[in-house]
């Protein structure tokens, strides 16, 4: 049974108690991964249970904004303490040129030379461990992506940071589980290219999600006035870090 566990379910400007988005996938194996990398990911991660060993088989990253890869150079140290030779890091090249120019001006001894950069294509399926990996283009003001990860015969989607985008709806058909950004309501959410709360349900709708998972707060989460609507059923988590859940 998979399981998803989130690290912090903040944006960049949120409450620190919040911490920035950041959650891993567990497949039945035990093997797990983390998307998303911000600032102080890798102090979530010990708080929330998780320690870099031989089951951890990399890191997915949507765009190269601070709060998704600014911890990528603790969890890269911590690796090459422990004689990691290789982590592999899943996003789209844009992204990969940042997160290669981050890792440079840390002023951290050879962090590039442990890395496995890998980039997402539209229409390819990479595969890390036992996770399969799909993107589609996100609608944010810098190129960005949402995920499909495929786990234990199941699919999660994750929105990435994204302004209201109708292809994510098809994009997460068929998936057991929507987590989408929901940085308040829509002048807080629309000034810097991100999703309300009303979007990201119209979206899990709209896919016949099972389960809508809320992340990546503006400030810190707010009552969720919507209208779904009649005869529409729709189970919503509104996660605190190291909240887990079991698919």
């Amino acid at each position: 049974m998979a399981r998803v566990i989130f690290l912090g379910v903040g944006g960049w400007i949120s409450e620190p108690f919040l911490g920035h988005t950041s959650f891993t996938v567990v497949n039945s194996s035990g093997e797990w991964i983390v998307v998303e990398a911000g600032e102080g990911v890798y102090a979530s991660m010990r708080k929330c249970g998780f320690d870099l060993n031989n089951m951890f088989k990399g890191i997915i990253v949507t765009h190269r904004h601070g709060d998704h890869i600014l911890g990528l150079p603790t969890i890269l140290q911590m690796a090459k303490h422990k004689g990691f030779e290789k982590i592999t890091i899943v996003s789209i090249h844009d992204a990969l040129n940042g997160i290669k120019g981050l890792l440079e001006a840390s002023g951290s001894q050879d962090l590039l030379n442990i890395v496995d950069l890998r980039p997402l294509e539209i229409s390819r399926r990479i595969d890390v461990g036992g996770f399969g990996i799909e993107f589609i283009e996100a609608i944010h003001p810098i190129p960005a992506a949402s995920v499909k990860i495929y786990v234990d015969g199941i699919c999660i989607v994750y929105s990435g940071d994204t302004a209201y985008n109708p292809a994510l709806a098809e994009f997460a058909k068929g998936c057991r589980l929507l987590i989408h950004e929901a940085s308040g309501y829509y002048s807080e959410a629309y000034r810097y290219g991100h999703s309300s709360y009303t979007d990201a349900i119209k979206i899990a709708l709209k896919a016949s999600i099972d389960i809508l998972t809320l992340i990546h707060f503006y400030i810190q989460p707010q009552p969720i006035d919507t209208v779904i609507g009649e005869g529409n059923r729709l189970k919503i988590l509104l996660p605190q870090p190291c909240t887990s859940l079991e698919l």
